[in-house]
């Protein structure tokens, strides 16, 4: 294969990876924390380096100092000839160095006095382990770094012996004064940390910087991977729930873990399901039981209709009226279906206008004083004078008043009452409709507003009720802005409250149909 034709694929295939959640947070925090540490290190490594040249310029010209003044002790004791003999430099060197120091803070008993400074030794030699507890002090070898950058120069700057100052070299310099006069000069060559002790330090240093950063990243990376796949976990959980959600599963449920933003994010995932299992099952009994009750009245029309072809039945006004009446009662079960998928895309289309609701309600009641004093109820209307005037859709309002009043007529038990009233407080109106007995279990209060369906098995189709009215309702009552509500009633029935807006939640020029 060509790397014409190897090019193309290798991109395909890198384009077409997907990094996972747990990848992309590795990766970032990763590379956080290495750009940390590298700044972090490289500082450190900077200071170190800056700072232990800072000490060991500090270390040469205490070592100077002090050679400088050994040397003075011993060019007045023996004279100048004691800087170029080579004898007596090893006997000034000895006597600088860092040997005697430690010496004289430890008590060790003339372990390092030359002749130069403290005549002959005294004693037996120190032995193996009379040094502090950290090793023995560091022996003559240690001096090498500073013999070896010393040049000794008269005070003219002609040098005192074999050894010449490099040319262009930095240096520090420090007079050998005796007497208050200057005999020569001691010039300390500047140069880097020796390949030895000091170099051996800084190169621990950078190691122990450099396995730090070292440990500290993969540290993080693991604690990154082991958080990753903690988090990640319940996103998968949410992602396989959710597939299935959408594939028609709405009874899975995920089990919360912790307490933080993805176990809200599994409840709220658990309450969409619940939500959408409950709409589905609602759905399929919507259907089933408005397919029944279409089922009737088609199957009384049917019958009807064989039976006057057959010449079972003659065709008289009677069977006439009967088949009317199975059409309209089929037409306005229809009809009622239609006004609650036009409430489940939007809200009822409404035209509002000023009207009075005091005589919208007597209205309402004078319609149906007929039927409840044929059906044995006494119909009440309290409503107080002085009501303010309302920006409502009459005829969507007498529709909700009709329904109502029909809804009331149909299941109140005769000797009975229904009694409608109606309060304001400035804003809004209140309206109440009681009936007496029977009432309605309180588990099934919340429901009587859904579609099809019945508190009462019993209370079907020989009541004339579709199972809709409540249902629309509810739909003419939000179109207004409103709410309505179910409770058991004083009288001994059912109460229910609607709360409607004197002014429409959007002006007229939008609402108008």
């Amino acid at each position: 294969m060509s790397s014409a034709i190897v090019a193309p694929c290798t991109l395909t295939i890198v384009s077409t990876m997907r990094l996972s959640l747990l990848s992309k947070l590795a990766l970032l925090l990763a590379a956080t924390v290495v750009l940390a540490v590298a700044v972090m290190g490289g500082g450190l490594a900077w200071n170190l380096r800056v700072g232990f040249s800072d000490y060991l310029q500090a270390q040469d010209e205490a070592w100077l100092d002090r050679f400088s003044a050994a040397a003075a002790v011993a060019v007045a004791r023996q004279g100048p000839g004691v800087l170029s003999g080579s004898g007596s430099m090893r006997s000034l060197f000895d006597a600088v160095s860092p040997r005697r120091e430690l010496a004289q803070r430890f008590g060790w008993a003339d372990a390092t006095r030359g002749p130069l400074l403290g005549g002959p030794r005294e004693g037996p030699p120190p032995r193996r382990g009379d040094g502090p507890r950290f090793g023995r002090p560091p022996g003559p070898e240690g001096m090498s770094s500073f013999s070896m950058r010393l040049v000794l120069t008269q005070p003219d700057g002609v040098p005192l012996n074999e050894r010449r100052m490099p040319p262009g070299v930095p240096f520090i310099e420090r007079p050998i004064v005796v007497n208050g006069i200057t005999v020569a000069l001691a010039r300390l060559v500047a140069g880097p940390p020796t390949p030895g002790v000091d170099g051996a330090f800084l190169a621990r240093q950078y190691r122990g910087i450099l396995f730090s950063a070292v440990g500290l990243v993969l540290v993080v990376v693991l604690g990154v991977v082991w958080l990753g796949r903690r988090w990640l976990r319940p996103l998968e959980d949410v992602q396989a729930a959710t597939r299935r959600i959408a594939q028609g599963a709405f009874d899975v449920r995920l089990v919360p873990r912790g307490n933080d933003e993805l176990a809200d994010l599994a409840e709220h995932i658990n309450a969409m399901a619940g939500a959408l299992q409950a709409l589905e099952a609602s759905r399929r009994r919507w259907i089933a039981e408005l397919s029944h009750e279409m089922r009737t009245p088609l199957a009384v029309l049917r019958g009807e209709l064989e039976c006057l072809a057959d010449g079972v039945r003659p065709l008289n006004q009677a069977a006439l009226q009967s088949l009317q009446t199975e059409l309209m009662r089929l037409t306005r079960l229809m009809e009622d279906f239609h006004q609650l998928a036009l409430s489940d895309l939007r809200a009822l289309p409404c035209s509002f206008a000023p009207l009075d609701p005091a005589a919208l309600l007597h209205a309402a009641a004078a319609r149906f004083a007929a039927r409840a004093a044929a059906a044995g109820l006494t119909l009440h209307c309290a409503v107080p004078a002085g009501l303010p005037a309302a920006q409502w859709d009459r005829q969507r309002v007498d529709q909700l008043l009709d329904n109502l009043l029909e809804n009331s007529l149909r299941y109140t038990d005769a000797p009975g009452r229904v009694q409608l009233s109606c309060s304001c407080d400035g804003t809004q109106a209140t309206l109440l409709l009681d009936d007496s007995a029977p009432g309605v279990p309180a588990a099934d209060l919340p429901r009587l507003f859904e579609p099809l369906y019945r508190a009462d098995a019993s209370r079907s189709r020989r009541s004339g009720g579709s199972g809709l009215g409540l249902s629309i309702c509810r739909a003419i009552v939000a179109s207004h802005g409103g709410r309505i509500t179910a409770a058991a009633s004083p009288l001994g029935g059912l109460r229910l409250q609607i709360a409607l807006p004197l002014q429409p939640p959007v002006p007229p020029a939008q609402g108008a149909r």
